[in-house]
């Protein structure tokens, strides 16, 4: 585990990010679901994916960034 301040926010970003990960492997798992009961929920989760990649993208900037 990091032991100063920067490493520490560093471990925190990345856990940001695998939790963006699992988001996204859970709004798949969603898509599969509802593909054939309410396909038109599709376009929203879709949309979802979308927000949580440019979340995602935001993250790993800062995290570059230190």
């Amino acid at each position: 585990m990091a032991g100063n301040t920067r490493g520490k926010l560093k471990e925190q970003l990345e856990g940001v990010h695998r939790n963006f990960d699992w988001s996204k492997k859970h709004l798949v798992e969603c898509l599969i679901l509802i593909a054939d009961h309410k396909p038109e929920l599709s376009k929203s989760l879709v949309a979802l994916s979308e927000a949580i990649d440019a979340l995602d993208e935001c993250a790993m900037g800062i995290y570059s960034k230190i």
